[in-house]
């Protein structure tokens, strides 16, 4: 997996363009007008999406991954320093940067520099910022050796359309002050839902989270959650859950998670399944397809703790189907285990 693998799954997770005139968060209030932070808000998702581009064409010049190879979730960030890096610093100045009086400017202090890394890397990030059309005055990025505690101001502007350093600033605030923790990925994602004083229909996250699988496999996955609503009466409820560049949508009661919707860069669209009542019907577990049965039998839980198993294989997240065309052909059986995997919740 490469830097650019990681640029594309970034560009396919940045939420659509919102369609509804939605309302602000109080939080921001004091910040701009409503019109404008909208404005401000679909104009930073334009940027992603450059920024995500020059990741994908020119991302060899950035790739100073670790090498490491773990799937685990949270670990994409992790293996590219560089994208977190660059995360941090449009954190920082969305937080730290006062806008100009015409909103044509984030004026800067030092306080934007991740002091925990080198001057090479913050010098390196705001390299790639400029690349991305971004202009930072206050530094002279043609010097060899840049004192960045010297610098007392920095003027970031970003002349083809300012109201991005709106949007930047918005969506950094509500990381900043409306993330569930720390790995709630807002900004990279532009997720205006946060900043929203509604919630969001479920229904349209998970359609925004299987846009780019076949109108096939889509409305496979959106039958599956018409499933779920049949089991509202036992508790069963729907959640989306990010985690960095991992996002679900979960389907689970009190704290058991039953399914889930995943996307992430190690493995695509996939569905999890956590039967754990499979002895309870394994009669019919042998009508169901044979490649069903064979992901039946190989359970689920921590793999170090699995006898057939004894090493990690993020068993912990569930029975793996990869969400593709293949999964239509085993769909009625998905749907028929599923079926029996909930109907133990209605005798419980």
């Amino acid at each position: 997996m490469t830097l650019m693998d990681m640029a594309k799954h970034m560009k396919s997770i940045i939420l659509p363009e919102a369609l509804e005139m939605y309302a602000i968060n109080p939080i921001l209030e004091g910040v701009s007008d409503e019109k404008s932070i909208r404005a401000g808000v679909l104009a930073f998702r334009e940027f992603l999406h450059q920024l995500c581009g020059v990741l994908i064409t020119d991302g060899d010049l950035y790739d100073y991954r670790k090498k490491v190879e773990d799937e685990h979730r949270s670990a994409a960030y992790a293996n590219f320093p560089f994208i977190d890096n660059v995360k941090r610093l449009l954190l920082n100045i969305g937080i730290y940067g006062e806008l100009t009086d015409d909103e044509q400017a984030l004026i800067c202090g030092n306080d934007i520099f991740n002091h925990k890394l080198s001057t090479v890397k913050n010098i390196d990030c705001l390299r790639f910022l400029t690349d991305c059309g971004i202009s930072i005055d206050g530094i002279d990025l043609t010097q060899k050796k840049i004192k960045l505690l010297a610098v007392e101001t920095v003027k970031i502007s970003y002349s083809d359309n300012p109201t991005v350093l709106l949007g930047m600033k918005v969506m950094a605030i509500a990381e900043f002050k409306l993330r569930e923790h720390r790995y709630h990925n807002i900004l990279m994602r532009c997720d205006y839902r946060a900043i929203k004083t509604d919630e969001s229909d479920v229904v349209f996250i998970l359609k925004d989270i299987i846009k780019t699988l076949s109108d096939d496999v889509q409305n496979f996955v959106l039958q599956l959650h018409q499933l779920y609503q049949l089991h509202l009466d036992k508790g069963l409820k729907c959640a989306e859950k990010i985690w960095g560049s991992w996002i679900k949508v979960r389907y689970f009661r009190g704290k058991k998670e039953i399914w889930a919707v995943n996307t992430s860069v190690n493995r695509g669209l996939e569905l999890t399944i956590k039967a754990d009542n499979a002895h309870k019907y394994a009669t019919e577990i042998e009508k169901l397809p044979l490649t069903l049965q064979e992901i039946i039998a190989m359970g689920h839980g921590c793999g170090r703790k699995r006898d057939t198993i004894g090493y990690c294989d993020a068993g912990c997240e569930g029975l793996r189907i990869p969400l593709d065309d293949s999964v239509l052909e085993i769909g009625d059986g998905i749907n028929a285990w599923l079926d029996l995997e909930l109907s133990c919740l209605r005798r419980k």
